[in-house]
């Protein structure tokens, strides 16, 4: 990590600027650069990059409050939010056979994610800083209305545990001041209490602080104050739209875009090569055609399919429609679009196109645009409770209202994994574990042919970064290999020998391979250097039940449910650990405790009826049965 020099860092503390220091330093708050730039800062305020993250407030709500109960029939559960003292707040609960509410569960709502121009979901933030989607969603289009997250449609969807990753908020959110290294893969991902609200300026400028410093420093000239930050539209042209590739490129929620070996999630910087920071993945979708998906985020995905895109060769992008700093009017959208797309297309001198057969263009609607009829309004398939501008730009899409119409989630049928962009200048292995790794995360790492490739190029020597050995590791742990995932644990480890997950990998391996001893130990350490790593915590407490130190499992699974409240294992264990020191009563509220935080763990109730029979209870059972 470069360091500051301390007559910059000087300066901007004298003004009362903080600068963020660790994995993504040199950032300043957006604040900052409104003070120079405050045309641009208004007009991007209004952007939905600008409203991508928040804290609820009474002063941002576009939900229907006094119509917020939604009742999703797959997992037969009542979800409701409600504003109280301006916090949201989540319940989620089921009905018994005489209507009675059973396995409530409320949640306060910590950040709000998305700009509610097309909706809205909300996570709340553990004691051990980890981040956690809750289920429900507010849908923004056609009046508002309430409905399941993406991705929790089905009914066994991850409740109140879905986390969010640091690569999600890498592109959800202006970059958190987080540690050094602590945005490495296999380290736990955790963030602060304090984080940034919105995309801002410097996701696409770079940091701001160099830039900042020499203004305020005053003694730098002009050239060296537009040098010390990133201006976009200077940037060769793969540059430029590797800025907005980085986030808007996906061409399947199935299957992410993979981190090269070696980076870490906030290392990208503006003008930096994209290729050199992610490798870009597509999919072959048994149910659907490449031309046929149509995904929420595949704004440029779905352009380079377009004629256009192609015979302009990469000439026409984000930036030929979309200046991102202005939000268009909707008066102004018809002639904004227009002359975007005539900038290229002939007119007949008549303000339309002049069309390849010689024929007049229909007339367009004064409220139309080209984009109305080539690049319609579309439901996406994987958000299907919202319809998204279709980038793909076609000579005839069909029948315009179909394309809106309501469907049914569909989720991919992935029977293979390709490099979007073939020509990728990476060597022939790291295209292969790329590959790999991609079908490995989408199949839980149950894919076996996959991590035999993976194991194969491993083998041979020729890459010396220590990630693949992580998806190794977990992919023999799953097939039960356990010498195999400690092996790969331990080469993984010689290359970074501090990774958490790694050490992990190691300790679960060896308590599997009987040396239960040895594997505590290991784990008491690791927790020693992350003591809110909660996977750590929780493995640990389920070793010391395994080799009957209740006491000892009984105060470590506590420090668990305090990290994380909502660890709903760690509830049933604690149930486990009363019900084995006959804590009857205990045991029963902490079982309680779990089926209010995933009702549909099926083991866990079977326990809970079994302990009510133990304890002289078992007419209460019947209470706590959902009605069908």
């Amino acid at each position: 990590m470069s360091v500051r020099p301390a007559a910059a860092s000087d300066i901007l503390k004298e003004y009362g600027i903080p600068v963020t220091t660790g994995a993504a330093a040199g950032y300043i708050p957006d604040t900052t650069c409104a003070e120079c730039h405050q045309d641009k800062a208004e007009s991007f305020s209004e952007m939905g990059m600008a409203k991508s993250f928040y804290r609820p407030s009474p002063d941002n709500v576009i939900e229907d409050f006094d119509n917020a109960h939604f009742f999703h029939a797959a997992s037969n559960r009542h979800y409701e939010m409600q504003q109280r003292d301006g916090a949201y707040w989540f319940t989620r609960y089921q009905l018994n056979e005489a209507g009675v509410r059973i396995h409530k569960f409320e949640q306060k709502v910590d950040w709000i994610l998305g700009s509610g121009h097309h909706s809205r979901v909300y996570l709340y933030q553990t004691t051990s800083g980890e981040l956690f989607q809750l289920p429900l969603a507010w849908y923004s289009q056609q009046g508002g209305k309430w409905e399941m997250a993406p991705g929790f449609e089905f009914s066994n969807h991850l409740g109140v545990n879905r986390p969010v990753r640091q690569r999600c908020m890498a592109c959800h959110n202006a970059f958190p001041d987080v540690p050094e290294g602590s945005d490495r893969l296999g380290m736990p991902e955790l963030f602060p209490v304090h984080l940034p609200e919105g995309i801002g300026c410097q996701r696409c400028h770079g940091p701001g602080a160099d830039h900042v410093e020499k203004v305020l420093g005053g003694d730098s000239d002009l050239k060296d104050i537009r040098a010390a930050i990133v201006h976009p539209g200077k940037l060769p042209q793969a540059q430029l739209y590797g800025i907005c590739y980085g986030c808007h490129m996906q061409p399947s929620v199935a299957v992410t875009p993979e981190l090269r070996l070696g980076r870490s999630v906030y290392s990208f910087r503006p003008g930096q090569s994209l290729s050199d920071y992610k490798v870009f993945l597509d999919v072959d979708d048994a149910l659907r055609m490449r031309e046929d998906r149509f995904d929420i985020n595949h704004h440029p995905f779905r352009m380079e399919q377009s004629r256009c895109f192609i015979e302009s060769e990469g000439q026409l992008g984000c930036l030929s429609c979309h200046d991102p700093h202005v939000k268009i009017k909707p008066d102004e959208r018809a002639a904004h679009y227009r002359a975007a797309c005539l900038s290229c297309h002939e007119s007949n001198g008549q303000g339309l196109p002049a069309m390849q057969s010689g024929l007049i263009h229909p007339d367009i609607a004064p409220d139309a645009d080209c984009t109305t009829c080539h690049m319609p309004e579309r439901r996406t398939q994987d958000v299907i409770h919202v319809t998204m501008t279709d980038h793909r730009i076609v000579r005839d899409p069909g029948p315009l209202q179909s394309l809106k119409q309501p469907i049914a989630k569909v989720p991919a049928e992935i029977v293979g994994v390709s490099l979007l962009y073939p020509d990728t200048p990476l060597s022939a292995a790291e295209k292969l574990l790329a590959k790999a790794n991609g079908v490995l995360l989408n199949q839980n790492f149950k894919a076996d042919y996959a991590a035999e490739a993976m194991a194969d190029v491993m083998a041979s020597g020729e890459v010396a970064q220590y990630e693949p050995w992580i998806s190794l590791s977990r992919a023999f742990y799953a097939q039960k290999a356990y010498d195999k995932s400690l092996a790969a644990a331990e080469r993984g480890l010689e290359l970074a020998p501090d990774i958490a997950q790694l050490r992990l990998q190691k300790a679960v391996s060896v308590y599997a391979l009987g040396r239960q001893s040895d594997a505590i130990a290991q784990l008491q350490a690791l927790i020693a250097d992350h003591p809110n790593y909660t996977l750590a915590q929780y493995d640990l407490a389920a070793f010391y039940f395994g080799t009957d130190r209740l006491e000892q499992a009984r105060e470590q699974v506590l420090r668990v449910t305090q990290l994380h409240h909502t660890h709903w294992q760690a509830w049933r264990l604690l149930a486990r650990i009363e019900a084995r020191q006959g804590n009857a009563d205990a045991a029963i509220k902490a079982y309680l405790t779990g089926l209010d935080i995933e009702p549909a763990a099926v083991s866990m109730r079977e326990e809970f009826r079994a302990e009510l029979e133990r304890a002289g209870r078992g007419d209460q059972a019947q209470r706590y049965e959902v009605a069908k």
